[in-house]
């Protein structure tokens, strides 16, 4: 029996003829990504911008001097203890992050955009009580609401789970053609 020669025609014609391979795990990749894909529960994320000044700290120094504010107003300990009107275990998940110094952005992820936004408000509204409630002394601070708390975004839409499932797909698509490569390359010869 002669060997075909290691060419990409070749290895082509090896393709075309494991065309059944190469359907099999194409479909098994579409499953497993419209798995994933519908299996992933719908959040929705509202985001909110606050802006932190104390003039009495803010020296022109490379680091920032506002970072540890972003642990304060992410702790939900704190904003528990400020707002007597929620307790901790009815708070979602939420993220501050610094963005240049002294502009937090915080993000809030719930179950349904309208408890993700009213979160995103909350925290801007009980900011200045978080930090009066760590730092004690806040007559040098100033915070300004740069943006209010944003519509809840979800953040699985129908084109996610489009771009999951053909990920997914053309994924297990590639594997099977290496998978193809590799039976040419032991079966050709060079």
């Amino acid at each position: 029996m002669t060997k075909t020669k290691f060419t990409f025609r070749n290895y082509l014609k090896a393709l075309k003829d494991a065309w059944i391979v190469l359907v099999i795990f194409f479909v098994l990749g579409a499953g497993a990504g419209a798995f994933v894909a519908f299996k992933k529960p719908v959040m929705y994320v509202s985001t909110s911008k606050i802006a932190v000044y104390n003039s009495a700290v803010d020296n022109g120094a490379v680091t920032s001097p506002y970072t540890q504010i972003a642990e304060y107003l992410a702790s939900k300990k704190l904003l528990s203890e400020v707002d007597d009107a929620i307790g901790i275990e009815e708070i979602p998940d939420y993220t501050v992050e610094e963005l240049p110094r002294g502009i937090f952005t915080i993000s809030v992820t719930a179950k349904d955009a309208d408890t993700a936004k009213k979160f995103a408000g909350l925290i801007v509204n009980d900011s200045m009580r978080i930090l009066a409630g760590v730092l004690g002394n806040t007559e040098d601070y100033r915070i300004t609401t740069l943006e209010e708390a944003s519509e809840g975004a979800p953040t699985v839409t129908n084109k996610t789970r489009i771009l999951y499932l053909a990920i997914a797909s053309l994924g297990a698509l590639i594997i099977a053609a290496i998978g193809v490569f590799v039976k040419f390359d032991y079966s050709s010869e060079k």
